[in-house]
């Protein structure tokens, strides 16, 4: 691994942090599993899993040792080696593309609250029945915005690749 890529994959992590920081306060709205499925588009996976472990770390440092974060830092790697693997299955075709982000979307909130099972399983059981309405909602909206963003979002980001192998 060269500098080149190093700075390759921590400019990656630094806009999934910006992603996720910029929508986390837009009730709902959760975008940082479509930016995930895009780079697993057009990046390979290797940067796309490291570049996710990055984003938790810094979300760790910056905003504290939580449960969540923790939980960010599990799932976002596992789901951006998920995607990678799928690339050529689903390279043309957007609207499969668009139910895995928005299937991952529901499931990254229904994740998050598996970490309170070391409380109890009431607890556990609770937040997600609670967060389900949260997540389904969540999920659709991931759904839409997949649809309409990710063509020309993959377009702009090869772009960037080409140009970058250049």
């Amino acid at each position: 691994m060269n500098v080149r890529q190093m700075a390759h994959m921590a400019l990656m992590a630094a806009i999934l942090y910006a992603v996720f920081q910029a929508f986390s306060n837009i009730l709902y709205l959760e975008m940082i599993t479509f930016t995930i499925l895009c780079f697993a588009h057009v990046f390979t996976r290797k940067e796309v899993v490291v570049s996710c472990i990055l984003f938790a770390c810094i979300q760790i440092l910056l905003n504290g040792l939580t449960l969540w974060n923790i939980a960010y830092l599990l799932i976002f790697p596992v789901y951006g080696w998920i995607f990678s693997k799928s690339r050529r299955l689903l390279k043309k075709h957007g609207f499969a593309n668009a139910l895995l982000a928005g299937f991952f979307s529901f499931l990254t909130g229904q994740l998050v609250d598996l970490p309170f099972l070391l409380f109890s399983k009431t607890v556990t059981m609770l937040y997600m029945l609670m967060g389900l309405k949260t997540s389904l909602i969540q999920g659709c909206l991931t759904f839409i915005v997949t649809l309409f963003l990710w063509e020309p979002v993959t377009h702009v980001l090869e772009r960037i690749q080409h140009e970058r192998i250049q």
